[in-house]
């Protein structure tokens, strides 16, 4: 960039120690910078795809194509996509068949929860009761059966005998024995035989019965109780544990279900992206274009058949058929400054013999960039026809400041002391006094005189110190 002083040829080409008559001529300072041609509108092209990640290049049109709306301009091989997407969307039933089942299961187990626990419950409670009867009342029962068993077969013992030997004596009194009494004898002495054998069968059952069988029941009931009781205890631990866990299963097989639906809703959205499509007429570029540039990038290493193109990058750039081109610049601290937010101006184009066109300042930025400088966008006037496109550069100059009746002195004739600035102004007597001045603007070797000083007085001009 570049700041310049315009002077009418009213002033002197060069200023020279001794007086100096006042007269007034337009001053004007600009600033040149460069800057680049950039559309006012751009569609961007970019995969941003959420799943998909391999997007090889199989068509794309070159940079600088037309093209008209609808065209592809750049498609991806998508055959390993497809069969992903079959995969994911089979698997996807799978899992939905799955959850269904998880569900109905959870049912089940609400279901079924208070119902085992209050069977565990039930058979605590029979399991107890039975012991405490058995204790109570069942064992001394059962003891007193197996004696009673014995002194039952010892009596029916006795009673056989006792009747065997009552025939003896009858049939003995008598003198005869018919084949009758024979018989019943022989009866009798075979009952008396059962009995014996009765008598040593219930002596042996009620001894175990006595020394085992109901010891081991005493047993065995006990430890049924223990069982039940601590069943029962068990499952209110952990039948309850196994409802919180199968809730628990359920309800992250329901976030994992949700997200693995994300993803399938996000791999089949992917799909989108392996034709890109111009959605209206324009011409192609390469790269990015912005609101301030247009970059390349490394679109050169992907941008061709079987390259790889990167997600979330920015691969090509339509300019719409009509849209109007600005100018994009920047300026640094001092000449940001300087620069006033309606300055107008004009651009040159080399290779455009005699370009002036008309530029104002559109946008001007008011925070630096991380290079500390400021954009200037520059609203351009071209004419119809013209051969500028985007990506050309232009040299643009504007107009900062300008005073049309300027008072400009040599700076070497202006003193400052003491924050006021005071010049040799020519009295009438020809004599040269210091009178006090207002100052503007300084450029190179001269200096604005805002007040305090007026067209045809005579100052003084110091010689320059060498």
């Amino acid at each position: 960039m570049k700041s310049a002083l315009l002077l009418s040829a009213l002033l002197m080409p060069a200023v020279h120690a001794g007086e100096l008559t006042i007269k007034s001529a337009p001053l004007e300072t600009t600033l040149e910078l460069d800057a680049l041609f950039i559309p006012a509108n751009v569609t961007v092209f970019k995969i941003e795809a959420k799943q998909w990640t391999q997007f090889t290049v199989s068509e794309l049109v070159a940079h600088g194509s037309t093209v008209t709306k609808g065209d592809p301009v750049l498609a991806f091989e998508s055959e390993d996509y497809q069969r992903q997407l079959t995969e994911s969307q089979e698997a996807a039933k799978g899992r939905k068949i799955a959850f269904a089942k998880a569900e109905r299961e959870l049912a089940d187990v609400n279901l079924t929860t208070p119902r085992n626990i209050e069977g565990l419950k039930l058979a605590r409670d029979r399991a107890e009761e039975t012991l405490d009867y058995f204790t109570q009342t069942g064992r001394t029962q059962e003891e007193e059966d197996a004696k009673e068993g014995f002194e039952r077969a010892k009596r029916s013992l006795s009673y056989q005998e006792e009747e065997l030997k009552q025939l003896l004596k009858m049939y003995e009194d008598d003198g005869i024995t018919e084949e009758t009494e024979e018989i019943i004898l022989k009866r009798q002495r075979a009952s008396v035989q059962s009995a014996r054998f009765s008598l040593k069968k219930a002596e042996q059952s009620s001894a175990w019965a006595l020394a085992r069988t109901i010891p081991r029941q005493a047993v065995d009931l006990k430890r049924v109780f223990d069982d039940a009781l601590l069943a029962y205890e068990t499952g209110l631990l952990n039948i309850p544990r196994s409802l919180d866990q199968k809730t628990l299963a359920l309800a992250q097989a329901k976030r994992t279900e949700a997200q693995a639906d994300q993803d399938l809703s996000e791999l089949e959205a992917d799909g989108q992206f392996f034709t890109l499509k111009a959605p209206s007429d324009g011409v192609i570029y390469f790269g990015e274009i912005n609101d301030s540039s247009w970059s390349l990038g490394g679109t050169g290493k992907f941008l061709f058949k079987s390259g790889t193109a990167p997600s979330k990058t920015i691969l090509m750039s339509l300019i719409p058929t009509g849209t109007p081109l600005t100018l994009q610049g920047s300026v640094g601290q001092s000449d940001r400054l300087k620069l006033p937010a309606d300055a107008k101006g004009t651009a040159s184009v080399d290779g455009v013999d005699g370009s002036a066109y008309p530029v104002e300042v559109g946008e001007l930025d008011i925070a630096p960039n991380a290079e500390g400088r400021y954009g200037v966008a520059l609203n351009v006037e071209l004419p119809e026809g013209s051969p500028i496109v985007t990506g050309m550069k232009a040299k643009a100059k504007l107009i900062t400041y300008r005073n049309e009746m300027a008072i400009s002195v040599p700076k070497i004739a202006v003193t400052m002391t003491d924050g006021k600035s005071t010049i040799k102004l020519k009295m009438a007597d020809g004599k040269h006094e210091s009178h006090e001045v207002k100052t503007g603007r300084t450029v190179h070797d001269l200096i604005e005189i805002l007040d305090g000083l007026e067209v045809d007085q005579v100052i003084f001009v110091p010689e320059a110190t060498k």
